[in-house]
């Protein structure tokens, strides 16, 4: 049975002789049915009242009833339908699935006739199913019956005249297409009936999110005493404290407008802030189109200065000191007018450029700065020895700021009372009032029809005004949830687009868009560039060229990437950034390919980027990268999957240990003896260069040193966990030397043996003893880091150590989960039983990758074994050897078996045991070496 879209109608026909029958009643209700004659009903349509000529015109309307009905008939046969059903008063088309927009628009036609007197227009309803075939009766006639054709003729038998019912199941109300006015009850029979009332003057969403397009750009509101206060002298640097949202990039557009300098250079992060001089570049790049606009001529540079500034458009770069001639150049006074220069998201941009720039500031000549950074963010080193001339710090609007902005965006064609309702919906910054209203208009929340703006029902923009915001709250984005609302309203191709404009930095060419897109089965950047611009996601910098219209909506589209795709979409970043930018640019290609986890492909563009920057006299830069470069190669056996993404495109560091800084090497595994006896060679002759030289390098490093008691320790032994017999420090005496072997065996399953680490019996053997600041890492890399050096610690049985790495690991904000399975342990070595079944139970019940999750899941099969609790723990760990097996894991599915075997001993069942200790056995064996 196919189905089908039903719309049926309802109409009102007069008879010609109404007393000449006593089947007809002319009134409803049950009551009224026993009465013999009764008075019509009044209309429900207050603004026509029943004089003369309307009950004339209601009559002329019942008479054309067939007439009307057979035109309906001609007009659902050109949108495709085909007539299935009809009554004395009621007839039926029905319409393809895929038709429900030419369904929609006959229904809203017939309902919104303005030829016919409100009294007798017709009632429709829709609603969707499998329809039955019952015959033909002509060209455009096929009789049919089903469920959809009843609900519908119920629907058209409740709505009153002029009305469209649509059944509440309806896919197309399910999915959001059809913009609706709230519920209409009525009884039909004996049947309570319901449905949703269609707004026939705006049914498609597609017609509701082209309001949004009708949003004005009002000047600045609200910000005079702030603009004020920016009147930045000559060769001076104001600063502007803003969140992101409070309207602090408006702001420097308005300056530079306002202040009228002889050029203007609006200088903004670009791409991950890798690339040196990157936003310079940029900045520089789009300052002379916008100069030949204004005043007919870009600034003429001296010509020994051309070629530098040409360099610097390339992408090749040039030394400091010359860069910073040729902005100075650039801003230079001219007709008594000063050069501006305005920085927007200053954190964000590369130190290079800023460098450059404070190097001109210094220079003297007039140059004027005007710097914005976050309300607590401390400006950036470059600039930190300027003194500032000014700061303001733009917080929330007042309330009559916010209406006023609100009028403002609609165009003034909302009233006061609405302006103020909806202007205490969201917390009083630009950003998140403009987003607010995106996101009402789309979602139907708001009605705007001509030149009038109202809730689409009562209860819209009702509420809770919004409170008075704490510090924490003014720190975060408040733009956030309406874009997140708004972001849940778009379809997935341009939902696409703007996930790969956000993952290049929320600035990139159409040609970059596209390359990312491909192979996403996304429409291309010219098929839907008008949408993106007439909704406001995004805007024209320059010609060819596309950015998000903030860095809120970058910041909200990357963390609603799930964790799973974000390693692919970098690792396409890389690629379209390797092909599309300069050779200094290689760095932001370097840094998405490590985000990616390839750090081989990572090293080798960072250490191309270094070459270039090196060959520019960019030093710092180019140390910088190299350093990156090491980094890289150190940890190319490391995944960063299992660490959350860093939003933002600077991710954070912070001082640095340097046991984490040091090498990592291979995962460990038995060593042969003829290994063992080269590596004890390799340790004596290590030894002997030692006392032959006066060695200064740190007792322990590289695997040769002593410990206070004077006992050898080679890298080898470090890295081992104890051998059977030897008893773990830390662990509760009463815990089964079997189960302790699993929980070791459970966290080291992808455990990496450290190089350079101190031996634990050493002095220096504080894993957090020593800092450094170079090479400056990300939480996530310090995060793996730190968790390598818990697991080690675990392992070794030092609970004291243990605690501690654990402890920093948490500082960071990484790596949740292995933080809290380690607390587990480590309260279980405290013998706090309860608290540790409490914390694994939690990690283990935490939704996660199936590898992570069988290690969790074992990690609480470990405990529940602990504490004597052997039918829970064989359970757990059968759930942990599927999940491992579900991940391909195989050193997971070992320990799992190998826990399996000792549970199975410990119960007596030696078969069970053996036939467990072969799978152990068959897993270790299927490693790859």
């Amino acid at each position: 049975m196919p189905e089908r879209i039903v719309v049926s109608f309802r109409g009102t026909a007069a008879l010609s002789q109404p007393g000449s029958t006593d089947a007809v009643v002319p009134v409803h209700g049950r009551a009224a049915a026993s009465r013999p004659r009764a008075a019509a009903p009044p209309s429900r349509h207050r603004a026509a009242p029943h004089d003369a000529a309307s009950t004339t015109s209601a009559a002329r309307g019942e008479e054309s009833y067939l007439a009307r009905a057979l035109a309906l008939k001609k007009r659902a046969e050109a949108l495709g339908a085909t007539l299935c059903a009809w009554s004395a008063q009621t007839f039926s088309f029905e319409f393809s699935p895929d038709d429900i927009e030419e369904a929609v628009l006959l229904a809203a036609l017939a309902a919104e006739d303005t030829s016919v007197h409100p009294d007798a227009r017709f009632a429709a309803g829709i609603a969707q199913g499998e329809m039955t075939f019952v015959g033909e009766a002509g060209r455009f006639t096929a009789l049919s019956w089903g469920q959809p054709l009843l609900v519908a003729v119920t629907l058209a038998r409740v709505a009153p005249p002029g009305d469209v019912l649509l059944d509440p199941a309806l896919p197309a109300v399910l999915s959001g297409e059809l913009m609706t006015l709230g519920l209409h009850r009525g009884v039909d029979g004996a049947r309570r009936v319901r449905g949703l009332r269609l707004d026939a003057q705006q049914p498609l969403r597609r017609q509701v999110v082209e309001s949004v397009a009708r949003l004005a750009a009002p000047p600045l509101v609200g910000r005079d005493a702030e603009l004020a206060e920016l009147a930045v002298p000559p060769g001076t640097l104001a600063i502007v404290r803003a969140e992101p949202g409070a309207g602090g990039s408006r702001l420097l557009v308005d300056l530079l407008r306002l202040l009228s300098p002889s050029q203007g250079v609006l200088v903004a992060p670009v791409g991950a802030s890798r690339e040196p001089f990157g936003a310079l570049r940029r900045a520089l790049a789009r300052s002379a189109p916008r100069a030949d606009r204004s005043r007919g001529r870009a600034p003429a540079l001296p010509e020994r200065l051309r070629p530098a500034l040409a360099r610097i458009l390339d992408g090749e770069g040039v030394e400091p000191w010359t860069a910073a001639e040729v902005l100075a150049a650039w801003l230079a006074p001219a007709d008594g007018r000063f050069g501006l220069l305005a920085i927007d998201d200053a954190a964000e941009v590369d130190a290079a450029s800023l460098e450059v720039i404070a190097i001109a500031l210094e220079m003297g000549g007039g140059l004027r700065a005007v710097v914005r950074v976050g309300r607590s963010e401390p400006l950036p080193a470059p600039l930190s020895a300027l003194s500032p001339s000014a700061t303001v710090t733009l917080g929330p609007l007042s309330a009559p700021s916010a209406q006023e902005l609100v009028r403002r965006l609609l165009d003034g064609c909302i009233d006061e009372a609405a302006a103020r309702r909806w202007a205490a919906r969201a917390p009083a910054f630009p950003l998140a009032l403009r987003e607010l209203l995106c996101e009402a208009l789309e979602s139907g929340a708001l009605r705007w029809i001509g030149r009038s703006v109202a809730p689409r029902r009562r209860s819209a923009g009702r509420g809770r005004p919004a409170r008075t915001m704490t510090g924490a709250e003014l720190a975060a984005p408040p733009a956030s949830r309406p874009i997140e609302g708004r972001l849940r309203l778009l379809s997935v191709g341009p939902r696409t687009v703007l996930t790969a404009l956000a993952t290049l930095g929320g600035d990139a060419s159409d040609a970059a868009i596209d390359a990312l897109c491909d192979g996403t089965g996304a429409p291309k950047v010219a098929s839907i560039e008008a949408a993106l611009l007439a909704a406001g996601w995004v805007f024209r910098p320059e010609r060819g060229w596309l950015k998000l219209s903030s860095r809120t909506l970058r910041d909200t589209l990357l963390a609603a990437v799930p964790p799973g795709e974000r390693a692919a979409w970098h690792l396409a970043a890389a690629r379209v950034v390797e092909d599309h930018a300069g050779v200094l640019g290689l760095a932001d290609a370097a840094w998405h390919a490590a985000r990616a986890g390839d750090r081989r492909s990572a090293a080798d563009l960072a250490e191309r980027a270094a070459r270039a920057a090196g060959d520019a006299l960019l030093d710092s830069a180019a140390a910088e990268l190299l350093a990156f470069a090491d980094e890289q190669e150190t940890m190319r056996d490391h995944r960063l999957d299992d660490a959350p993404d860093s939003v933002s495109s600077q991710p954070p560091t912070y001082r640095t240990p340097i046991e984490v800084v040091g090498d990592a090497t291979e995962p460990p595994r038995a060593l042969s003896g003829e290994e063992l006896a080269d590596l004890e060679a390799r340790r004596a002759a290590a030894e002997s260069a030692g006392r032959r030289r006066g060695s200064t390098m740190p007792a322990g490093a590289n695997g040769v040193g002593s410990s206070r008691n004077g006992a050898g320790s080679s890298r080898g032994a470090a890295a081992r966990a104890p051998w059977p017999g030897e008893r773990r420090a830390g662990l509760p005496d009463d815990t089964p030397e079997d189960l302790t072997d699993a929980a070791a065996l459970e966290l080291d399953a992808d455990a990496t043996d450290m190089e350079g680490v101190l031996p634990p019996g050493d002095a220096a053997g504080d894993p957090l003893a020593k800092t450094s600041e170079s090479p400056v890492l990300s939480m996530s890399d310090i995060a793996v880091r730190l968790a390598e050096l818990a697991r080690r610690a675990l392992v070794q049985g030092d609970l004291r150590a243990l605690e501690r790495l654990v402890g920093e690991l948490r500082r960071t904000g990484e790596r949740a989960d292995l933080v809290e399975r380690m607390s587990g342990l480590i309260a279980l070595g405290r013998g706090a039983k309860d608290d540790a079944l409490r914390r694994l139970r939690i990690a283990a019940e935490a939704e996660a990758e199936p590898a992570q999750r069988a290690r969790a899941l074992l990690a609480y099969g470990v405990a529940l074994a602990a504490a004597g609790r052997a039918e829970g723990a064989l359970l757990e760990a059968l759930s942990a050897l599927a999940r491992a097996r579900e991940a391909d894991d195989r050193r997971g599915e070992q320990a799992c078996a190998r826990f399996l075997a000792r549970l199975a001993a410990a119960a007596g069942h030696e078969e069970a045991a053996r036939t467990w200790a072969r799978v152990a056995r068959a897993a270790g064996a299927a490693q790859p070496s």
